[in-house]
């Protein structure tokens, strides 16, 4: 298995991301009450769509990445193209302040004394564990917007909840952070006529760690 980095060159014409939950529902005989458990972490998806016609050097990433995933063997290291980076405005090197426990869905981030006053805002995009090949790489999305306080550190809510605990310290990304995903189908298409130009290119994609 390996994982594959989109390529820089990918001419994509549309990014959709979806969430995928696994929960049980039970509905009570009597009263009809209802009972929701979660069976599985969330899983996101993602459909990458190119031009329906393109230059034949674009059409070239597009057939160089789908030969290079092997079907469903292989994984891309997907992050959100429309958006590489924050809206808000915090840069620098961040790293975790304490430990964070597994199933956590908030942590505070040390961004540096010089970002002080800087923020973070909901809708955008960090990532953990990113040089992980397992579990610990997520995508987290932010769900509120963050302010860094004198110190230069913001407390930050975000989902899906940590599937592995943090160390004090650990790596935090806001440049095109990563989750790790593979195919959901074996097969690819993509129209080629003589003289013309060449698209049809799609990927349909579910978070895969294992």
């Amino acid at each position: 298995m390996t994982i594959i980095q989109i390529p820089e060159d990918l001419s994509i014409a549309r990014q959709d991301f979806g969430l995928r939950y696994f929960d049980l529902t039970f509905g009570g005989s009597d009263t009809g009450a209802v009972q929701t458990v979660a069976r599985a972490p969330v899983r996101r998806t993602c459909s990458l769509v190119g031009n329906e016609q393109d230059l034949p050097e674009n059409a070239a990433a597009w057939s160089v990445l789908l030969h290079a995933l092997r079907g469903r063997v292989n994984q891309l290291a997907l992050y959100n193209a429309t958006q590489p980076e924050p809206r808000g405005t915090a840069r620098g090197n961040w790293t975790t302040v304490g430990a964070t426990a597994a199933g956590a869905s908030t942590m505070v981030i040390a961004m540096g004394a010089d970002q002080a006053g800087q923020t973070l805002l909901a809708g955008d995009w960090i990532g953990v564990g990113q040089a992980s090949v397992g579990p610990s790489r997520q995508l987290l999305h932010v769900q509120a917007d963050a302010m860094a306080d004198g110190a230069g550190n913001a407390a930050v809510s975000f989902e899906a909840v940590l599937r592995v605990a943090l160390a004090a310290g650990a790596p935090v990304a806001w440049y095109r952070p990563t989750c790790l995903m593979r195919r959901t189908t074996e097969e690819s298409t993509w129209g080629m006529h003589p003289g013309q130009l060449v698209g049809g290119f799609s990927l349909d994609l579910m978070e895969s760690w294992e």
